[in-house]
């Protein structure tokens, strides 16, 4: 039995996250009807392979929430590689934690867009994940909750409860529907023993239930959802040129997840401890070094579906 939980009064939404709904969503909608678009001609300066869409997705915290000491964090930095052949997108979610050089600065990965560096993350990201890309969509903050509410909300299952560990305020394990605040919450949570990894593995769900909630509407829901998201998909920050994506799409009526995240449990990453202005930061750092992705992107690899 899904249960319907009401978010209580005393609890703040404490940051807008990113979630990649709006363009997975997207997706979804433009394959759906993939026999009503119209194709357009392959050309040899087409940069949209038909093996495979792969760009960098970014959910930018911003200044919207208040948030003064943490302008234009990164709450999401997910590498999402669709291969339309076989109909499955793989989601790699990369550590906030990350502690990386880029140029001449080094920092933690999750201020990449406040520090400017996204071209130089670009340019290493293959080093990281095995994956090339020179495509990149950076998402408004509200659009996760926009998402989800307009949807009616969204059915998951926890493997265990999210506890918040300030207000107690609490999603149980098993079966929920939740509204857009809640989605932002759980998306934002990570009061468990796996931290942030807790955090990824829920964003990755969320957007496992999004896709699965809007690919059961009608044509027409559908198509009201899709106009309601305009002005979201608006507010994107992107050099995709989404015209390019159509003749790949268009060649399946839907897509399964593949969810990659880089815990722990692999033995890649180790925590430490390092100087960070006038503090001392905790970050994840790889296990063969600062800068050393071999056994990352050797993972990656072995868990991308192809």
């Amino acid at each position: 039995m899904t249960k319907n939980i009401t978010m209580p009064s005393n609890v703040k939404t404490i940051a807008k996250v990113f979630i990649v709904a709006a363009v997975l969503v997207g997706f979804g909608f433009l394959m759906s009807y993939q026999r009503e678009i119209s194709v357009f001609a392959n050309s040899d300066d087409n940069p949209i392979s038909e093996e495979r869409i792969s760009f960098l997705l970014l959910g930018q915290t911003g200044r919207a929430i208040g948030w003064s000491n943490a302008p234009d964090l990164a709450d999401s930095i997910i590498v999402v590689d669709y291969r339309p052949q076989i109909g499955v997108v793989n989601l790699v979610s990369l550590p906030r934690d990350l502690f990386v050089t880029l140029g001449s600065d080094s920092f933690k990965l999750n201020e990449v867009l406040h520090r400017g560096k996204l071209p130089e993350l670009m340019e290493v990201l293959p080093q990281m994940t095995g994956i090339k890309t020179d495509k990149y969509v950076v998402v408004n903050i509200d659009t996760l909750k926009t998402v989800v509410d307009e949807l009616g909300g969204i059915d998951l299952t926890l493997p265990e409860k999210a506890v918040d560990a300030v207000s107690g305020y609490t999603i149980p394990a098993g079966d929920n529907h939740i509204n857009g605040d809640q989605a932002i919450w759980l998306s934002r949570n990570r009061y468990s023993p796996e931290g942030d990894f807790f955090r990824e593995k829920n964003q990755q769900e969320m957007m496992r239930a999004i896709l699965k909630k809007f690919k059961g509407l009608s044509t027409m829901e559908k198509t009201a959802f899709l106009f309601k998201m305009t002005p979201e998909l608006g507010k994107l920050d992107t050099n995709i040129d989404f015209k390019e994506l159509l003749p790949t799409m268009r060649k399946f009526g839907g897509v399964r997840l593949n969810n990659i995240v880089i815990d722990f449990k692999t033995g890649i990453l180790q925590s430490s401890q390092v100087p960070y202005g006038a503090d001392i930061a905790y970050v994840l750092l790889p296990r063969l070094g600062q800068g050393n992705y071999d056994e990352m992107r050797a993972h990656i690899e072995s868990k991308i579906e192809k």
